[in-house]
């Protein structure tokens, strides 16, 4: 999720239209089980966790997901646990829940195109019976990241659990041993591990929630109505936090999102765009299928570029490798605290890190690193 997470960590993101995945989990859960553990490595995260009510189990050392159930076993009373990743949104979460609490222990699976990425389920009986981690190919079920496991089996497999090859001790090495039943996922699902992912998360949450007559223009509007000055048009679905203000003679157009304190300026048109709070866009910019984190700052006439002359799917980098998106219009990623200056071209595909600069008028065609000085 860099560069969005060089400000905060991934579980504060507010990717749910304003609220964490966190949040919402915390929030899904708490009438559904007898108290809530979250299990953090960082204080940012302990903080806003035990400000929802939930206790914390600070995770002192280890990686893999197995490590962090290890650590909330310390804090948990009840004999059957339901562990949930917090990176995961479900579109009906109640829903959902509902149906693994009938079944236990059980499984939350999804049916994908391509299970490599994920871990996909081998099933005998109608039970689980193995997950492979990004070991298998092709089409499958998948591991969704929510189950209702028994506690005392999950101590007893982890007294003896061997980290995998990628040196993680992974929860899904010990789910088997209690053969759970799976459960199809019900609605929309989404690991959210990338940027661009948000953009699905928008527009899964405009098909389940009441949105409002739109004074501006076709289409509904979620959340808020925006302080609007002069004149705009703005195509729904769109949703405004509190304290988002437009125009004159902004363009909104669909499937945009902006978050608490966002000014959208003269002659700025939006388009597809994920804009956190307090961001301003103010005068003379195209931003089209972006992420824009808090408290960015784009110069008169700075603009993201988001689709290539070749129309081919956009290309990034990640962890150092080229990965394709699969995506044929995806704009800039904007770190928080970034300043655009006056008429700057961001790339398709281009991440720009938190807290950096570009100058006036630069052409942006690779990555910028948090804090860099980026000079034409």
């Amino acid at each position: 999720m860099w560069p969005l997470s060089s400000t905060r960590p991934k579980p504060l993101l507010p990717v749910v239209l304003g609220k964490s995945l966190l949040e919402r989990w915390v929030e899904d859960v708490t009438n559904l089980v007898d108290e809530v553990i979250v299990v953090a490595s960082d204080d940012r995260v302990a903080q806003k966790s035990e400000e929802m009510g939930a206790k914390v189990a600070y995770q002192r050392s280890g990686s893999g997901t197995a490590a962090a159930v290890k650590y909330g076993l310390e804090k948990a009373k009840g004999d059957l646990l339901l562990i949930a990743y917090t990176d995961i949104y479900l579109q009906y979460p109640k829903e959902n829940l509902e149906e693994l609490l009938k079944k236990v222990p059980s499984i939350l699976v999804k049916e994908v195109e391509d299970v490599s990425q994920f871990g996909a389920i081998i099933e005998e009986n109608g039970k689980v019976k193995g997950i492979v981690e990004k070991g298998m190919k092709g089409k499958g079920k998948i591991f969704a990241g929510v189950a209702i496991l028994k506690r005392r089996e999950l101590e007893e497999g982890l007294k003896y659990l061997k980290p995998s090859p990628r040196g993680e001790l992974e929860l899904t090495d010990l789910i088997p041993e209690q053969e759970p039943l799976p459960v199809t996922v019900k609605g929309f699902w989404k690991d959210v591990g990338r940027p661009w992912d948000i953009f699905d998360v928008v527009r899964a949450e405009f098909e389940v929630r009441e949105g409002f007559e739109n004074p501006w223009g076709p289409g509904k509007i979620y959340g808020e109505l925006p302080k609007v000055k002069g004149e705009v048009y703005i195509e729904g679905p769109a949703y405004f936090d509190k304290g988002v203000e437009v125009g004159p003679f902004a363009h909104v157009r669909p499937y945009s999102a902006f978050l608490e304190g966002v000014k959208v300026g003269s002659f700025v048109q939006v388009k597809n765009s994920y804009i956190m709070e307090g961001s301003k866009i103010p005068h003379l910019n195209y931003v089209g299928d972006s992420v824009i984190a808090e408290d960015v700052n784009m110069g008169a006439g700075s603009v993201t570029a988001n689709l290539r002359f070749d129309e081919k799917t956009i290309k990034v980098k990640l962890k150092g490798e080229t990965y394709d998106t699969g995506l044929r219009k995806l704009g800039a990623i904007i770190g928080g605290g970034a300043r655009i200056g006056v008429n700057a071209s961001l790339m398709p595909g281009v991440r720009v890190g938190a807290g950096s600069w570009i100058y006036p008028g630069c052409v942006v065609y690779r990555d910028v690193k948090d804090h860099e000085r980026f000079k034409c």
